[in-house]
């Protein structure tokens, strides 16, 4: 189904499941429009900050409105007024496309731009992936104002043709991530003279956001170095800091247990099994917490066991004890309960994570919590649409493009040694990093033999009911259906024993971020020291763990500070 990028889900490159954004009421909008103070005028006063030093390096100081789940604030583009999310989660520069009557409301509220507005900026159209949907997205050239501030001729994605797996909300987004690996598109702060974003959320009605091109002023506040998860094959570098602990617990007995050697995630006391240290992501953009999709699942189960006895509320607190520079340790708590200064909204709301966009095969375990647990990726040849599988062990394949409604992809399995063993293994669709399982839709050994040149087709249902099929051999595969039960988007997988190798004849279209994809092939798989090194526990922090809190993160020492 193909929707106006005026109804897309909140933007996910920061791969977290956002909270929709609901119109800027008038007063609100009025304030977007009138509510900017002068930086010439803050420099002189040094209004809000704690240096001289600082105030001189200010380049932006801008009112933030809460819009919903989130914070915004206004900019120009081309000379044409936006509203967009404050995003530390994610890298670009969006705004959405809307033409015609129905968008009169939406564009009122966000600022719609078209296809045929900005100046060409040379970069083919991409892919992007949402939270539970896929935009087309046109990057082109235009004039950026933000505050006071003329940036100049600046790279920017205009969202096109969206296709959305349900739900609906949206608006433009000012992404703040800076750096990026090679293959992915210009960055927002990228293409300007900004080293530190703030963003203040102390005062209800006051919050703000900063940009400065100097580093943070040094004080008493609590610093935490940054993480670059570039090196687990994330595409982008995200503002990720390590924790010593985090606590998913009944407040019945108040304050934090210090576990300063272990890292666990508890449910109302009860541990989570982690088998890999926890990294925290700090994302703006993200309204509670967001959890790796395994990880979820065994909180959701241990919240449910013990929301009886302490209430839904208390079963779900989460702390996060985080270690400073200097040594000193202190926590960051999830807002519970409903706000009163923000509209009644809950900022405790904890959901699975998606997969980022632009994600590699590196990356794989990195958003869902899980490995391959005993598979082995298999090696790729002939322009990496042949996966060979290993002589030992399981062998395991993913293409680099989810499976949408309507769509099938076509396997060849080609035997990769003497004689003609029958092919050990499943062909079916997984999320992101997952090995194949029954209940998620595998059809392999269990279903009858598989043969050295089998044509093995799978294809998902497009009247959105997750129905999955087979066809073998051109001849529709008996007792072949399946229904997925995850609501994650799923991936042509295969896993093989020896004998076999897989030849992927034809797939959805490839990961638009990957400069030069061709479109079709096995992703490529971890080599050498990557491949063996677990990667860490990723959590996204949102807004529930910054409300009534300042941070600072300078994107060239990087290093987050608090206040």
């Amino acid at each position: 189904m193909r929707l106006l990028p005026c109804l897309i889900l909140s933007v996910i490159t920061a791969f977290t499941t956002r909270t929709w954004l609901a119109p800027a009421s008038p007063e609100a909008q009025h304030q977007v429009r009138l509510g900017r103070r002068r930086v010439t005028a803050l420099v002189s006063a040094g209004a809000g900050l704690s240096s001289s030093a600082e105030a001189k390096d200010l380049l932006v100081e801008e009112p933030l409105i809460y819009c919903g789940g989130g914070f915004c604030a206004a900019f120009r583009l081309g000379g044409q007024l936006f509203r967009g999310v404050v995003d530390t989660g994610s890298p670009f520069l969006l705004v959405s496309t809307c033409e015609g009557d129905s968008c009169a409301s939406y564009c009122r509220a966000w600022g719609c731009t078209s296809g045929k507005a900005g100046e060409p900026s040379g970069l083919k159209d991409t892919d992007e992936l949402f939270a539970a949907g896929l935009a087309r997205v046109s990057w082109k050239r235009g004039s950026l104002a933000l505050g006071n501030l003329n940036f100049g001729s600046v790279t920017y994605g205009a969202m096109l043709e969206v296709e959305s797996y349900g739900g609906n909300g949206g608006g433009a987004f000012l992404g703040l991530v800076r750096d990026k690996s090679p293959r992915i598109r210009p960055t927002l702060l990228g293409q300007t003279s900004v080293r530190t974003v703030t963003v203040d959320l102390r005062s209800p009605g006051q919050e703000r956001l900063l940009l400065s091109g100097g580093a943070p002023a040094a004080g008493t506040s609590p610093a935490v170095r940054l993480v670059d998860l570039r090196r687990n094959g994330a595409p982008i570098r995200y503002y990720a800091m390590e924790a010593n602990e985090m606590e998913l617990r009944s407040r019945k007995k108040r304050g934090l247990r210090t576990l300063i050697e272990a890292t666990a995630l508890r449910v109302a006391g009860q541990p989570v099994d982690l088998p890999t240290p926890l990294v925290a992501v700090l994302d703006t953009g993200t309204t509670g917490l967001g959890l790796p999709s395994a990880i979820f699942e065994s909180y959701d189960q241990l919240r449910r066991d013990t929301a009886q006895e302490f209430g839904l509320q208390k079963a779900q607190a989460v702390d996060l004890l985080l270690r400073a520079e200097d040594g000193s340790e202190f926590a960051l708590s999830m807002r519970p309960g409903r706000q009163k200064t923000y509209g009644q909204d809950r900022f405790d709301i904890v959901t699975a994570l998606p997969e980022p966009s632009g994600m590699n095969a590196d990356a794989s375990a990195l958003w869902t919590g899980q490995g391959l647990s005993d598979a082995q990726p298999m090696q790729l040849r002939d322009g990496n649409f042949i996966a060979q599988a290993p002589t030992s062990s399981v062998g395991w394949a993913q293409a680099d493009r989810p499976v949408s409604q309507g769509d099938r992809f076509l396997v060849r399995l080609l035997p990769s040694g003497p004689g003609r063993l029958p092919c050990n293994g499943s062909v079916g669709l997984a999320p992101r990093g997952a090995r194949l399982t029954q209940d998620m839709a595998a059809y392999g050994t269990s279903e009858g033999k598989l043969q050295p040149g089998d044509l093995v087709e799978c294809r998902l249902a497009d009247d959105g009911s997750g129905e999955v099929s087979w066809r073998v051999n051109g001849k529709e595969a008996i007792s072949s259906q399946r229904t997925l039960s995850t609501a994650r988007m799923v991936y042509p997988t295969v896993e093989l024993s020896a004998g076999c190798d897989a030849e992927l004849l034809s797939s959805p279209l490839g990961s638009s971020m990957d400069e030069g994809q061709q479109g079709m092939g096995w992703a490529k798989a971890p080599e050498g020291a990557k491949a063996k090194k677990k990667p860490p526990t990723v959590l996204f922090l949102g807004l529930g763990f910054l409300l009534g809190r300042q941070v600072s993160i300078d994107t060239v020492a990087n290093r987050a500070i608090f206040a």
